[in-house]
């Protein structure tokens, strides 16, 4: 009965590592695209899909910045 708990708790620990590294790994790649983009001219239109504001939010061609509110309109 010791042994099936001592696999059970290994196998427990094993997989919530995993699910850990996965997901600290999407979320590097997630800054990595995101540090990508070149910044965005505040208050202009952006010619090319740019980095918003100090959370670098993606912002599409033709859309405004608003860098102090983190926010693209058109």
């Amino acid at each position: 009965m010791l042994r099936i708990s001592a696999i059970a708790l290994v196998a427990t620990a094993m997989s919530i590592g995993l699910a850990e590294g996965k997901s600290a790994t999407g979320l590097a790649l997630a800054k990595a695209h995101a540090r990508a983009l070149s910044p965005c001219q505040t208050e202009q239109q952006a010619k090319a899909t740019c980095a918003c504001g100090p959370a670098k939010i993606a912002c599409p061609a033709g859309m405004y910045c608003h860098a102090f509110e983190n926010a693209c309109t058109r």
